[in-house]
């Protein structure tokens, strides 16, 4: 024994309990009055509890009644999940009654056809009973082992050959456990039988005579002895082997109100007998588990809603802030607009200041027009001026030709206003002094392009000068560009 648990027998009307604590027997208590519902069973597992002082988190139940019910059932060779859901289809065929069934399984040895299974059955509404019964007392109800599962344990004890079959029966308080099998603890079959040979011997004789025949025709095995065990098998011993005609002994291990109990705690936690599913019993497991996940969960989505609204608030902050500055960007946008405009106005003066700057007319070529403006002779129009620094100099060229005259010699007159007009030039503060001097100049299609310089169109009678400019102490040095052309009448 180990452990602590509480191990509980419900052998049809009887209820007895052992306390277990670190795997010593405590305590063992049984129930003066008989259970006969298991809806009492909260009760009788309360009483339980206090009459043993049990104080640990496990119960495990040893049942015999007359619902619950056994198959064989013959299986292919398969194994692990496929074998349990092969059985799982099996049990909704075989179930002999209505309601939905609990069950669990025990291999047993090969029928002569196949591998077999010996299937429990037991109503679930029954077992549900003594779950809820366990959880009310806040206890976790591990196990629920049939009494034939604990009757099995007994065949190593009994004195069998190796290979000898035997029928072992015991009273399980109204009902009567039947284990066939082997000294090797293997089983042919387990049956619980609806009768006790304390009140109806004549009809268990009968089960046991069928039990037997049943082992033969589908094991191919004779039963060479049967075995009894539990209260008045002593008395019985007699009259079944007159019926039976087969040797039988009352079975050596000792028999104690508290057996199954104690029993129950041999049985091994992984044993295929417990008619609690793996389901049922991680179910409190699981709904731990999914309380915590539904409190994770909760905290995610407090946690999620916090932040939305976080996010929310500072969506609308951000978008009150977007307003403003929105609102400062407009403005910021107009008097950008402003002074964009300003900036171009202010281009087109500085435009306007630089063309104006750039094409004045510099001092001298400007005083020079001018002064050629008081000295021109009448008789000349003037319709070329121009003026150059170059070579450290500033050079002149003028053109122009003879005004329309009644004179009948025009080039004898403007010979002599180019005369005048050359000492006007020489004489003046700009002290000109012509260098090359033409008249004359025919200026029709055909003439020499070559011919420089060129002599504006509007006569035949034109004159041509170029000249250099002496030194003038009111005029600057300019910069070395040219100075445009000038037409002055």
């Amino acid at each position: 024994m180990t452990g602590t648990i509480l191990s509980l027998s419900v052998l049809n009307e009887r209820f007895s309990a052992t306390a277990v604590h670190r795997g010593s027997v405590v305590n063992n208590w049984e129930r003066p009055e008989p259970l006969t519902d298991f809806a009492d069973f909260s009760f009788a597992l309360r009483d339980a509890v206090k009459q043993t002082g049990y104080a640990g988190p496990q119960a495990t139940v040893v049942v015999a009644h007359a619902r619950l019910a056994q198959q064989l059932v013959e299986a292919p060779p398969i194994k692990g999940r496929g074998l349990k859901s092969f059985l799982q289809r099996r049990v909704k065929q075989l179930k002999p009654f209505p309601a939905e069934a609990a069950w669990s399984y025990q291999p047993t040895l090969p029928t002569r056809n196949a591998q077999a299974m010996l299937v429990h059955f037991f109503p679930k509404e029954l077992l549900d009973q003594l779950v809820q019964a366990c959880e009310q007392a806040e206890l976790k109800l591990a196990r629920v082992i049939p009494a034939s599962a604990i009757l099995q344990q007994q065949l190593p004890a009994l004195p069998l050959e190796p290979n000898e079959v035997a029928l072992l029966a015991a009273e399980t308080g109204g009902t009567t456990t039947v284990v066939v099998g082997r000294k090797d603890g293997q089983i042919c079959l387990g049956r619980t039988l609806s009768n006790s040979w304390n009140t109806h011997p004549e009809r268990v004789n009968v089960d046991l005579n069928r039990t037997i025949l049943y082992v033969k025709q589908q094991f191919g095995v004779t039963v060479g002895s049967i075995w009894l065990f539990g209260a008045g098998a002593q008395s019985q011993l007699g009259p079944i082997r007159t019926t039976l005609r087969l040797p039988v002994q009352f079975s050596p291990v000792q028999a104690g109100p508290y057996y199954w109990n104690h029993q129950a705690l041999k049985v091994p936690a992984d044993d295929t007998n417990n008619l609690i599913s793996t389901e049922q019993l991680e179910a409190p497991r699981r709904r731990v588990f999914l309380k915590a996940i539904s409190a994770i969960v909760g905290l995610l989505a407090a946690g999620a809603t916090t932040t939305a609204v976080a996010v929310h608030l500072n969506v609308l902050y951000r978008a009150r802030q977007f307003q403003a500055l929105q609102a400062k960007v407009e403005k910021m946008q107009e008097r950008h607009d402003r002074l964009r405009v300003r900036e171009e106005e202010f281009l087109q003066q500085k435009q306007f200041v630089k063309v104006v700057s750039d094409e004045q007319v510099p001092p001298v070529p400007g005083l020079l027009l001018g002064h050629l403006g008081n000295n021109l002779p009448e008789e000349l129009l003037l319709q070329n001026f121009h003026v150059q620094w170059k070579d450290a100099q500033w050079q002149v060229e003028l053109g122009g030709t003879l005004q329309p005259t009644t004179n009948p010699a025009p080039a004898v007159v403007l010979a002599a206003a180019v005369a005048t007009l050359k000492k006007n030039l020489a004489e003046g503060p700009y002290d000109v002094r012509v260098v090359n001097e033409r008249e004359r100049i025919d200026a029709a299609p055909g003439a020499s392009p070559a011919s420089r310089p060129t002599v504006p169109a509007g006569g035949a009678h034109q004159f041509f000068l170029e000249g250099v400019m002496g030194g003038n102490p009111k005029a600057q040095t300019p910069s070395s560009r040219e100075v445009p052309s000038t037409k002055s009448q």
